[in-house]
């Protein structure tokens, strides 16, 4: 990270640190209104600090009495799921700490993956997490989950005083649902209303609840949605050179590409037939609108770079990640097949002149292959002892103007999405990065959803063929349901304080210790074990949040 990026960080915290003291102390007035406090609403914070409104009410809660009446189901369903919540425990506890180990080994470089802002899960802070969709998808985890508490409190006999919602500034960032602590915890002169089981089942059932959304809802995703989705052959412009005539025209990353001096071109070659040396009229997608745009017709067929290899030879000299690699040596490359033939010929040690799409060349010391993984080896070349770039191919390409066009990979990923829930724990893993994955090789920014230009690769069939547009809508609600209702749930089982997790952690502990020791010491190991877990989470969080900018310590 260098240093000017350090100072912008520092300023950006420096800036918020201004609003949130300038906020706590507009909220000091309302913290102390017993007027307030009567009509439901009080301040709380952290550390003292007031910074967020808690919104309470009483009504509903006959609605709770109701949904708990057939006790003994809600009771059998939550006994039934709590080996599911020990298990995401002990599991998402093993993968934050290997995180957190694996980021002391070796920090990360800072990107927008461990920014900050895109760790919290929020949306609109988070620039992975679609704002509307995002928003939805929280309010109702928040809702399934504070009312599965809730009920099974009801359930238990414990009694409810209050449920409502947490915001800070104007936005929802939590809601609750109040049980009687007392009657759920006891006091240092009074035992619990429940027993420790009880407990268990009233803390894990929000949790189950979260999990039985995200199956449901990642059940219908996978499942008549994907199955409803066919993909369309479509052009997509993937990249725009800065300063250039494309750039200087009005085109932008994502658009759609329909016709080409009024012929369609839905392939590469269509495209390329269609340009010649003079100006072409294109009429393009963008933002849900057609529009049109003139461009020199002069273009270069090639393979795009997607990314590049840190410290290869293509890192050397400069050769950016989206260009067009449209000649070796002077030789023209069209295709993926090309640049292999090519590359195959080559060896270790041997200069080439890799000349891209925009007309410059680079002079390429090729190095070899060897100490690199296989799929990494298999992008240039499928030759052993053949020369080494250091390049991620993402296709064929076309640029002209400045602009990179690709055919859309609609097929290929909408079949990668209908193998995850076939894949076992790899599905389940990429299902987990999907947001910040995205399409290999394709989108920089993540999988928003089925938004902007994806919207034009894929058409509703079938069932789904009514609702146009809508169907979209019913893709993204599902999706992110599922997802931040999943993720909600593994975070909750985190056995850290105040987490439902960390509560039902300490039952789990202190139960086994007492077999093991008198009740009284059984407490005080259940404290401490407690403890340290909590200091070990809270501590790994953090790392995660540091340490990529740890890299610029020695400045």
């Amino acid at each position: 990270m260098s240093f000017d990026l350090q100072l912008e960080f520092a300023d950006w915290m420096l800036i918020a640190a201004a609003l949130i003291g300038l906020y706590s102390i507009l909220l000091l007035p309302l913290r102390d209104s017993e007027a307030w406090k009567k009509r439901g609403v009080t301040v709380g914070g952290i550390s003292g600090i007031p910074l967020l409104i808690f919104l309470r009410t009483t009504k509903g809660l006959k609605l709770l009495d109701q949904l708990s009446r057939p006790k003994w189901i809600w009771r059998t369903a939550v006994t039934i799921g709590i080996p599911l919540v020990i298990l995401s425990m002990a599991t998402f506890l093993i993968l934050v700490l290997l995180m957190t180990y694996l980021m002391i080994l070796s920090p990360p470089e800072p990107s927008s993956y461990n920014a900050p802002r895109n760790i919290l899960l929020i949306p609109g802070l988070n620039e992975y997490i679609p704002f509307l969709w995002g928003w939805i998808a929280l309010f109702v985890t928040m809702l399934v989950h504070e009312f599965a508490h809730g009920i099974l409190s009801r359930v238990e006999g414990v009694r409810v005083k209050s449920m409502g919602i947490v915001t800070l500034l104007v936005a929802p960032i939590a809601a609750f649902v109040e049980p009687d602590e007392e009657d759920l915890f006891g006091t240092k002169n009074k035992p619990p209303l429940v027993n420790r089981a009880a407990r268990i089942r009233i803390l894990s059932a929000g949790v189950i609840a979260n999990f039985m959304v995200a199956a449901l809802a990642m059940a219908l995703f996978f499942g008549p949605v994907l199955g409803s989705m066919s993909p369309v052959d479509r052009l997509i412009a993937v990249g725009v050179q800065e300063d250039s005539i494309a750039e200087e025209a009005g085109f932008e990353s994502g658009m759609v590409l329909l016709q080409v001096n009024g012929e369609n071109a839905i392939k590469i070659e269509e495209l390329y037939s269609n340009l010649g040396s003079t100006m072409v009229e294109m009429e393009v997608l963008h933002n849900g609108q057609k529009e049109i745009f003139n461009l020199p017709g002069q273009a270069a067929r090639g393979i795009m770079v997607a990314s590049i290899f840190p410290d290869s030879p293509a890192d050397s000299v400069g050769l950016p990640a989206g260009s067009v690699i449209s000649r070796i040596d002077g030789k023209e490359v069209v295709d993926v097949e090309g640049f292999r033939r090519e590359m195959n010929l080559t060896r270790p040690g041997q200069i080439i002149t890799i000349t891209t799409g925009s007309g410059k060349s680079y002079q390429v010391n090729l190095t070899s292959a060897a100490g690199q993984g296989e799929d990494e080896q298999k992008e240039e070349s499928d030759a052993v002892g053949t020369g080494f770039i250091g390049i991620v191919m993402s296709g064929n390409a076309i640029y002209s103007g400045g602009v990179a066009f690709q055919e859309a990979p609609a097929s290929e990923f909408l079949q990668m999405l209908k193998t995850i829930p076939k894949s076992g724990v790899e599905g389940f893993a990429y299902m987990l990065n999907l947001p910040f994955s995205g399409i290999p090789g394709f989108t920089q920014k993540g999988f928003p959803g089925f938004s902007g230009w994806l919207t034009a690769v894929y058409e509703p069939v079938g069932w789904a063929e009514p609702l146009g547009e809508r169907f979209f809508w019913i893709a993204n609600l599902l999706l992110w349901i599922g997802w931040i209702n999943l993720y909600a749930g593994l975070f909750n089982c985190l056995p850290a304080g105040p987490l439902d997790g960390g509560h039902i952690f300490r039952d789990l502990v202190q139960t086994g210790f007492e077999r093991l020791v008198p009740p009284e010491k059984a407490e005080k190991l259940t404290r401490t074990a407690v403890a340290i877990f909590t200091w070990v989470i809270l501590t790994s969080l953090l790392i995660s949040i540091i340490a990529p900018f740890t890299h610029s310590i020695s400045i």
